[in-house]
């Protein structure tokens, strides 16, 4: 069964590592450790977090092989083992995690994965079943929403694996429909922010993590609803005599 970790908003907000048991401190990169590797390698590095089995097919030239793999194949293959398996894509797996995570990250013959060491010490070991875990709360340090395919390597009823790919199915088409929005590009808001906030700009920008720009942009947005509908309000009243003067602070993280 997949563990699913929901950090809190604190831990979300945070600077420093977030402990994983088993793993190690998960980093929270800044948006001058993005820079410093360039934003098309970050964007790449997210590509491989994100990878299932048909976009590693993909990136191997063979999306047609795919198609061609039974249901059992397919729940069997793993993208993780996979990366592991070739010398070259192991390596740049392990420069993602390294990226990611506090310490070291280091091949692992013995465990078919990585070990993690902080100051020489051992901290965690990284594998097959702990990377989904360690993806998504990487993904959560930077506020990408994921929408991982569960493993279905451990399901053995047919009919339960049947409903599990159909679920996946539709969840591919409707993210195949999504359109990408170029104002919400990371560039942008990096400007959109330094303009607008009163105290960060683009000299002090860079020391933010990914997830604070992201709730800074949040909130500037709600605030500037909120400076809007109250001037409306001071200046003309509204038919229900009522405004929200605490919608200003109200939690914009979900389920939290």
């Amino acid at each position: 069964m997949r563990i699913i970790l929901k950090l809190s908003y604190f831990e979300l907000l945070s600077p420093d590592p977030i402990r994983l048991e088993n793993v190690g401190g998960i980093v929270s990169p800044t948006l001058r450790d993005v820079s410093s590797i360039g934003y098309n390698a970050y964007q790449y590095y997210l590509s491989i977090l994100l990878m299932d089995l048909k976009s590693y097919l993909t990136m191997l030239g063979q999306s047609e092989s795919y198609e061609l793999l039974s249901d059992e194949e397919k729940a069997r293959l793993n993208p993780f083992e996979l990366l592991l398996a070739n010398e070259q894509s192991s390596a740049l797996l392990q420069k993602v995690l390294n990226f990611f995570i506090a310490g070291e990250v280091l091949p692992s013959e013995a465990h078919n994965g990585f070990i993690v060491q902080e100051n020489g010490r051992n901290t965690g070991i990284i594998t097959r079943e702990l990377y989904p875990l360690l993806c998504d709360v990487i993904c959560q340090r930077i506020c990408v929403k994921t929408d991982r395919k569960s493993d279905l390597s451990n399901i053995k009823s047919k009919k339960a694996l049947e409903i599990m790919k159909k679920l996946q199915q539709g969840r591919a088409e409707k993210a195949k429909q999504a359109k990408a929005d170029s104002n919400m590009e990371l560039g942008n808001i990096i400007s959109a922010v330094a303009n607008k906030s009163q105290s960060l700009n683009i000299l002090n920008i860079w020391d933010l993590t990914i997830f604070q720009l992201w709730d800074c942009f949040t909130r500037l947005s709600n605030n500037n609803i909120y400076n809007i509908q109250s001037m409306s309000v001071a200046a003309w009243g509204n038919k229900d005599n009522y405004f929200d003067a605490a919608s200003w602070f109200k939690r914009i993280d979900s389920g939290n």
